[in-house]
């Protein structure tokens, strides 16, 4: 992908267009599809043309795939919905409520209150991509603190969506994730809402 950006994308719309497809094209399959892409790098994303000669995305190597369950798929997305909304503190006690051993979590406040500060810092850190491992970093710290068993799924969601973030930018500095994944986990979140 990054290559075909260098030689072949003619337009920065090209390349635009091109990185808006690979966004959409993720969310929907994570958020949507429930389908995590476990080897998703710049050389397993290959730029192919249809007959017309537009560029379309083509995703390789999926022998490293997970699926999360119904109900763990829908309590990602509806805690990252309440992050993505700013509401840090709700989605922070979402997270307790999928720990398995509730009476063991320490402080339940001081846990919500550390988790809405971190979606604090995203909502106030404007380039808040490059401060994905601190946040990550927030969560398993104040988890830590207060025995919250985080679900292993915010991680590899997390890492994915950095990873998909660095091909972006890499193809078009200007590309803007945020607003396209929040759009889609928003949906999918208010549709489990009904």
């Amino acid at each position: 992908m990054v290559e075909w950006a260098a030689g072949l994308a003619e337009t920065a719309e090209e390349r635009q267009q091109l990185c808006n497809t690979g966004i959409d094209a993720f969310c929907e399959m994570l958020f949507v599809h429930n389908f995590v892409h476990g080897d998703l790098h710049p050389g397993n994303v290959l730029v192919t043309t249809t007959a017309d000669g537009s560029p379309r995305l083509a995703f390789l190597d999926a022998g490293i795939v997970v699926s999360y369950s119904e109900f763990d798929h829908g309590m990602l997305i509806d805690i990252l919905g309440h992050f993505l909304n700013y509401e840090g503190y709700e989605g922070g006690a979402l997270m307790i409520e999928q720990t398995a051993a509730q009476s063991d979590v320490s402080d339940a406040h001081g846990f919500c209150t550390k988790i809405g500060e971190m979606v604090n810092f995203a909502r106030d850190t404007p380039t808040f991509f490059d401060q994905v491992g601190t946040s990550i970093s927030m969560i398993c710290n104040a988890a830590c603190d207060h025995r919250v068993r985080v679900h292993a799924g915010f991680i590899s969601i997390a890492l994915s969506v950095k990873v998909v973030e660095g091909i972006v930018i890499q193809v078009d500095p200007a590309a803007v994730v945020a607003p396209r994944a929040k759009a889609v986990v928003i949906r999918e979140s208010l549709k489990r809402k009904g």
